[in-house]
């Protein structure tokens, strides 16, 4: 027999002694007494009652984590609104213990008791509970990254081997003087580089993520013809400062622009504008949305992995804002470093 029956036998035996010690104290205490029977229906209304009450507790602690929580505690500069909200808590449990007793005089040290007592408890309960969502969310990265990890090692059919192509073809460009080949065959050799090896790292400077960027920007360009009718604006500005960032974070939104908001046939532009100023990553990229491509509606997969690796990793510490209208596509993306 396996540990789990054992461990079930053993919670089933431990309930039932308690519950017969429980009524035997129970009969021979009070049922078995020359004393008038007690009233079943008075016991029953009082265990109700305090059911209610822990029901209602348990939602109240409940909704004050969700609503008030969540909301104000992971920001320094919104904390102070939920110690306030707590206080006007306190102030309401308060009066409603008021109201339940007349506002006697004599109830008013009882009233403050099992005020703190509640308050205690809806704010024990809001730690507790975030504790609980940090941890879930912790093995959830962790589950994620190692699926990305054996994802990108799968993909990764002898690594060194392309490095090697690359650098063959690389010198076989600039024997022959062909220097644009050559700078294309780098950026490439860059951007795999930096995908299979750098981005292993939780973090990496916000200066090799700009770097990466300009790297696959500057692909995208070498790709693009150059027409009246298609326009690409780039501008990345880093003020310097030292700074780190979640690898890979930024390319899927600017991927999901060139494979939607490109066309060959009609006027289509993208913008995008990355600035880092202050430890602040602001981030605007607008796209066209061609009309053979309008009916390929969503933000696709990519999107909403980063959507979800920002909420992972940067909680409370980002706004992302996506809209679209019936030619474009914008991306807004505020990120505390």
């Amino acid at each position: 027999m396996s540990r789990k029956p054992y461990a079930v036998l053993l919670f089933a035996l431990v309930l039932i002694s308690l519950l017969t010690y429980w009524g035997w104290r129970l009969y021979a205490g009070v049922w078995r007494s020359d004393e008038i029977a007690p009233d079943i229906g008075g016991l029953a209304r009082y265990l109700l009652g305090i059911i209610v009450l822990l029901v209602f507790l348990w939602y109240m602690a409940l909704l004050n984590y969700r609503l008030a929580f969540r909301r104000w505690m992971h920001q320094g500069e919104t904390r102070l609104y939920y110690w306030t909200w707590i206080c006007v808590l306190a102030w309401l449990l308060f009066e409603v213990l008021q109201i339940r007793t007349d506002h006697e005089g004599e109830f008013v040290d009882e009233n403050l008791l099992v005020t703190a007592v509640l308050l205690a408890f809806i704010i024990a309960f809001g730690y507790v509970a975030d504790a609980f969502r940090t941890r879930r969310e912790q093995v959830y990265l962790v589950q994620q990254k190692t699926e990305a990890e054996l994802t990108a090692l799968k993909a990764q059919i002898n690594p060194h081997f392309l490095f090697n192509a690359l650098n063959t073809i690389y010198n076989e460009a600039q024997r022959v003087d062909n220097e644009t080949v050559a700078d294309l065959i780098q950026q490439l050799s860059g951007i795999m580089r930096f995908t299979l090896q750098e981005s292993r790292q939780p973090h990496m400077s916000i200066e090799k993520e700009l770097q990466f960027l300009e790297m696959y920007l500057a692909l995208q360009r070498a790709r693009l013809p150059q027409r009246d009718t298609l326009r690409l604006s780039t501008q990345l500005d880093w003020d310097g400062e030292p700074t780190q960032i979640a690898p890979l974070l930024l390319i899927p939104f600017i991927e999901n622009a060139f494979q939607y908001g490109i066309s060959f046939v009609q006027p289509s532009y993208i913008d995008l504008r990355i600035t880092v100023k202050n430890r602040q990553l602001h981030m605007r990229l607008a796209n066209s949305l061609p009309r053979p491509l309008v009916a390929r509606q969503g933000a696709g997969t990519g999107i909403a992995n980063a959507r979800q690796r920002l909420a992972l990793t940067y909680p409370g510490r980002h706004t992302l804002d996506i809209s679209q209208t019936s030619d474009s596509f914008i991306v807004t993306l505020t990120l505390n470093l």
